[in-house]
């Protein structure tokens, strides 16, 4: 049923540390509050993600562009338990400047949070993190994605479906 929601924009959420990084693709991502800042994301139970951002209590949410496609399925189908995601990736990991978990230089944005809160949901666990810090590409300025020049992802549906948004605008 959740189908009917997509697409949704895809990012990638970052757990773990510079030397061991830890990203996960992730589409159930959402904005929550202007004043704090602060934002969603839900992780299943059973994935190590999971069991990283309940230990460190922090993550960093990354905005891919399109050329970071294969990076973002590799992020969604590997499992870091079993294998250094980083190995097989392209993406330079950074260190984030207000939390452990590490920022990725190619990607047009970091957000740097501080888990304030987490939610049991269903086979899901909802963190709720305080933005303590942003980083950006010259894809935004002042705060607004260039939808022009950069493609930022969306995942259509589940599996290999991605697309990107138009640079059309509708206004009412």
């Amino acid at each position: 049923m959740l189908g009917y929601l997509y697409p949704l924009r895809t990012y990638l959420v970052v757990a773990g540390t510079v030397e061991k990084p830890n990203p996960m693709t992730a589409d159930w991502v959402v904005p929550l509050s202007f004043n704090p800042p602060l934002l969603g994301v839900a992780i299943g139970k059973t994935r190590h993600t999971r069991k990283l951002i309940e230990e460190q209590k922090d993550f960093v949410i990354a905005v891919p562009t399109v050329e970071l496609l294969r990076d973002v399925w590799v992020a969604g189908t590997v499992s870091g338990a079993k294998e250094n995601k980083a190995e097989k990736m392209s993406a330079t990991f950074i260190p984030s400047e207000k939390v452990s978990a590490p920022s990725i230089k190619e990607c047009q944005a970091n957000l740097e949070c501080r888990v304030v809160r987490e939610v049991e949901v269903g086979d899901h666990i909802f963190f709720v993190g305080e933005i303590v810090n942003v980083s950006h590409g010259d894809a935004f300025e002042n705060g607004k994605p260039n939808t022009k020049d950069y493609k930022f992802l969306m995942h259509a549906f589940t599996g290999a479906n991605f697309t990107c948004q138009s640079d059309e605008v509708f206004k009412p």
